[in-house]
């Protein structure tokens, strides 16, 4: 792997985790990096998490993974990535646009949450904007969300990884960059987290699930061409 490749994705991963860490979201295609990061996010945020809305959205998130692994195996890659980035950017559209309805939150709520973004997560790695339509749809508080989604990720992360049965093939010195770049990115989250309120916040993850989505949508299609 040449230093040019490195650098791009050293530049990804920094981006990555300066973005998770100050909103919650980020690495929805990452998830080596996703869990890593969400682990060491946990260290500062764990007081805010909700344990209550984890226990159902974890296992729920777990189950998801295991149609989406299946689906994958199956079906083809692109065709899959194309159908489920369209339904996230469909399930974000109706969210903002109809954002004065909210869904009163329950064990079911949560379970459908969870299910959906496990399913997503393996199928288009984008599981991060599943999770989001659900913390809108119930109006969750944000910086609840943003603790609770690092738990989340973090045990997804590893359930899609066993699932898919990969992990990233890269040199020691690649992997160096990307844990150099993991570290840079966590400290700049940790200086923007302060300076964003709740509704930013929330807004921003929105923006970062909507980018994800359409980011898989466009690989979708580049490989059906």
């Amino acid at each position: 792997m040449s230093w040019l490749v490195i650098a791009g994705l050293g530049a990804a991963v920094l981006v990555g985790a300066t973005t998770m860490r100050a909103t919650g979201m980020g690495f929805a295609l990452a998830n080596v990096c996703g869990t890593v990061s969400a682990l060491l996010n946990l260290t500062q945020v764990h007081h805010h998490v909700d344990w209550r809305r984890a226990r159902f959205l974890i296992p729920a998130g777990v189950i998801g993974c295991v149609p989406g692994a299946v689906a994958v195996r199956l079906l083809p890659t692109a065709v899959l990535t194309i159908a489920v980035s369209i339904i996230v950017l469909v399930g974000l559209a109706i969210i903002v646009l109809a954002r004065n309805l909210t869904l009163a939150n329950s064990p079911v709520v949560a379970g459908a949450g969870g299910l959906a973004s496990g399913f997503m997560n393996v199928t288009a790695g984008v599981g991060g904007p599943g999770l989001v339509i659900y913390a809108i749809a119930t109006d969750w508080k944000h910086s609840s969300f943003a603790a609770t989604a690092q738990v989340y990720f973090a045990v997804l992360g590893v359930a899609a990884l066993t699932m898919k049965q990969a992990l990233p093939s890269l040199s020691v010195s690649g992997w160096l960059v990307l844990a150099g770049a993991l570290g840079i990115g966590l400290l700049g989250g940790n200086v923007l987290a302060p300076h964003i309120d709740p509704r930013t916040g929330m807004r921003l993850v929105i923006i970062i699930a909507a980018v994800g989505a359409s980011l898989s949508l466009a690989q979708g299609l580049a490989s059906l061409s």
